[in-house]
């Protein structure tokens, strides 16, 4: 039978979450419309033998390749290139799915011929099990173009990022984006780079992924994070330049690439200016940044001169990471950004 969708799973050290992340694939009904693809990224510990269990159990749909460490972007590049669905999506190690929902999502995906597909999902606290959703309130079209994104981005900016996005996989080999090893929030590239080029996106108001938040040792824990500030300017500097390579791309694309940009350069001046322990050597990195940026790209420096401000203000102030995330996570906080 014909494969609908592959899941992408890139695993490095995952055995803690690896059994519920694959068993959350296992449905009988469309198991067999699944391409479920382990990548094993250099592993030490028992993710492999974790993978072969359900391999055997499984051997259709569930499939292990194993590669030595290329980080998180070269385990993507991997499975992504072996892809055989008509339809791709990525799931971390540490994250899973609505086995439920998977029936209704596969029957929308036979009969879809978009370039990419958008999703709600839900944010799960590792400690509390408290649920988030991120939705696209208000749109009940089946479609959207990327114009109509722009012009509505406080409806589509929860789900225009790695845990939303589900790509056609021929149209996500065509654009031929590889992605940079051993670089960290390179998923600011997969989201991106080849979602401003899709001219036909679906919109399914369907719950699929299950993002697992308050884990130390994600890429975006706070102490990580400013530990990795660079990590973050090299993918920025990886979106600007295919902004100034791609001649084909649409006036919208590159409307929606900017506005992309302009996100990532505003987890950068967070990284500076609030999870950096040290706020002066902070604040002298943030300013460098701006000066580059407003240099380079002054559109996007437009866009963002104002919060700058007020990043550096908040670090001026002394405002600690923990304070930080619950002033952004407020309600007051979401309806002053729509």
């Amino acid at each position: 039978m014909d494969k609908v969708l592959s899941f992408i799973i890139p695993s490095y050290n995952s055995e803690p979450y690896l059994d519920k992340c694959i068993t959350s694939f296992l449905c009988p009904e469309v198991l067999d419309k699944l391409d479920v693809i382990i990548v094993n990224d250099g592993s030490t510990d028992e993710t492999v033998n974790i993978a072969n269990k359900y391999c055997a159990m499984h051997p259709d749909s569930i499939r292990l390749i194993s590669q030595e460490n290329r980080g998180h972007g070269g385990a993507l590049n991997t499975g992504c290139a072996a892809a055989v669905g008509k339809y791709l999506k990525v799931i971390d190690a540490d994250d899973w799915v609505i086995t439920e929902n998977l029936p209704e999502f596969i029957a929308r995906l036979e009969s879809c011929d978009a370039d990419a597909v958008l999703t709600p999902f839900h944010t799960v606290d590792m400690t509390t099990g408290a649920k988030e959703a991120r939705t696209m309130p208000g749109w009940t079209a089946p479609e959207v173009q990327i114009a109509q994104i722009m012009d509505n981005w406080h409806i589509f900016e929860d789900c225009c990022v790695f845990h939303g996005i589900t790509y056609r996989t021929d149209f996500y080999h065509q654009k031929g984006n590889v992605l940079p090893e051993h670089v960290f929030y390179e998923d600011q590239e997969y989201n991106t780079i080849p979602f401003c080029s899709a001219r036909k996106i679906a919109v399914f108001d369907l719950f699929i992924y299950q993002y697992m938040v308050g884990n130390a040792q994600q890429s975006v824990a706070f102490g990580t994070q400013a530990k990795r500030i660079g990590h973050v300017e090299a993918v920025i500097d990886s979106m600007m330049g295919y902004l100034n390579t791609d001649a084909a791309m649409t006036d919208q694309g590159r409307r929606y690439l900017q506005k992309k940009i302009g996100s990532v350069c505003l987890i950068y001046l967070a990284t500076a200016c609030i999870y950096e322990p040290d706020k002066k050597k902070g604040r002298r990195a943030a300013r460098d940044f701006v000066r580059k940026l407003q240099a380079r790209m002054p559109e996007v420096y437009q866009s963002i001169r104002k919060k700058y401000a007020i990043y550096l203000a908040m670090s001026c102030l002394g405002i600690s990471p923990e304070t930080y995330q619950k002033m952004v996570r407020s309600r007051g906080y979401r309806q002053m950004k729509k």
